[in-house]
């Protein structure tokens, strides 16, 4: 089933200026801060040995290996 799209937003940040009128390292820092807030909503995650081994095999140049499934831990 695939995950719902969350969005969160605070009210600071709705009175900020769109991303096209932001330098590159305020809008690189507010699309970090969009994906960590993203990411804490969901309860799902991928222990971190796997996510490890996934991780080795991309350096190592298997471009297709399968990324490990996000479980509730």
């Amino acid at each position: 089933m695939p995950r719902p799209q969350v969005h969160i937003i605070s009210m600071s940040e709705a009175a900020l200026p769109p991303l096209s009128e932001l330098d590159d390292a305020e809008a690189d820092a507010r699309a970090l801060k969009a994906a960590i807030a993203e990411s804490r909503a969901d309860p799902r995650g991928v222990p971190h040995e796997e996510m490890r081994r996934w991780l080795l095999k991309i350096a190592a140049g298997e471009f297709d290996a399968k990324p490990p499934t996000p479980r509730h831990l």
